[in-house]
């Protein structure tokens, strides 16, 4: 009874999160130094709020999980080309490295929507073998073989492991109640983000894939939200609620090396295909921030009202942000 009292406390106070970060508009953070109508080019209606994103690996589509809604975004027209219906509360997405499958959490279920990518269409959805866990699946990472998710599912305090497609595995207990994880381009790593019973400081904790165990952790900022790796594995960056800022980690070092201010509310966070630029969407505050990787250090910023979420092309020219029932095309030279 103990243990299901928790996990009810657990997922309302997630319920409790969904429903704040969807509400957020506009707010208190720095002063974006760009006007939306000078780096906006498109704007894409997906669905109600809140809008995550994803990717394709060869940056031809982003696929966009509103509330009960995905839209499937041709990156090059900027129009939705897609929009189908699935669960309600989306908490993450990730696309499988060859492009052909989206994989959609929710909040309450313990089952993944999956998107067949190659016809647009929605194949069956995908029964998690933790049925005791129901509900608290978010942020995912693939494995670069496609045959792996890892899932941060902080209302159980867990990480889980996932065979593709066969929805078979197990569950490991980190240090951290993981709010998302990331994944190194050769998949032997994972980043999993998240705080001890005290938030401030947040770490990161290091997860070696191959032989199935936690080998080291990294003190980050206060309340680390999401985490993003560069392409070529030496920096590691998190998304801090608390400050709010921008942890910049030496991977090689095992420590934070800088701490980058940024608007209100940062929710969300992208790295660049070259690794010279870390997005980050910060929604109460409703900026686009560009932050210089070498120098650690705010390149720019534009207003995008109540931004939540950020994905880049893999040739940098285009940065795509979620924004209320929106999605927000951003020209990235401007910045």
């Amino acid at each position: 009874m103990r243990r299901y009292a928790g996990y009810v406390a657990g997922l309302w106070a997630s319920v409790v999160a969904v429903v704040a970060l969807a509400a957020c508009a506009a707010g208190p953070g720095a002063t974006p130094n760009v006007a939306a109508a000078a780096a906006v080019v498109a704007t894409v209606s997906v669905g109600p709020p809140p809008v995550l994103l994803a990717m394709a690996p060869d940056g031809r589509h982003v696929y966009a999980a509103a509330n009960g809604t995905l839209a499937v975004i041709d990156t090059g027209s900027g129009a939705a080309i897609a929009k189908l219906r699935t669960s309600a509360n989306s908490t993450g997405i990730a696309v499988s490295p060859d492009g052909r499958r989206v994989y959609v959490a929710d909040l309450f279920s313990n089952t993944l929507a999956v998107l067949d990518a190659t016809t647009n269409t929605l194949a069956a959805p995908l029964n998690l073998f933790v049925q005791r866990f129901r509900g608290g699946f978010g942020w995912m990472a693939i494995s670069p073989a496609g045959d792996t998710a890892y899932i941060a599912n902080g209302v159980n305090n867990t990480l889980v492991v996932v065979e593709l497609p066969s929805g078979r595995g197990d569950y490991v207990m980190p240090d951290v109640r993981p709010s998302d994880v990331a994944l190194t381009a050769d998949g032997t790593t994972l980043f999993v983000a998240g705080c001890k019973p005290v938030c401030s400081p947040g770490f990161v904790q290091l997860y070696d894939t191959r032989r199935q165990q936690f080998t080291a952790e990294i003190e980050v900022g206060g309340n680390p939200y999401r985490v993003a790796v560069a392409p070529d594995g030496t920096r590691a960056y998190t998304a801090n609620l608390s400050g709010p800022s921008v942890s910049a980690i030496d991977v090689a070092a095992g420590r934070t090396t800088a701490s980058i201010p940024v608007p209100v509310q940062p929710t969300g966070l992208a790295v660049s295909a070259d690794g010279a630029t870390v997005w980050v969407a910060s929604q109460t505050a409703g900026a686009l921030t560009a932050i210089d990787a070498a120098g650690a250090r705010v390149r720019g910023s534009v207003a995008i009202r109540g931004a939540r979420d950020v994905v880049a092309t893999p040739d940098g020219r285009r940065v795509f942000v979620s924004g209320g029932e929106s999605v927000y095309v951003v020209n990235a030279a401007v910045l």
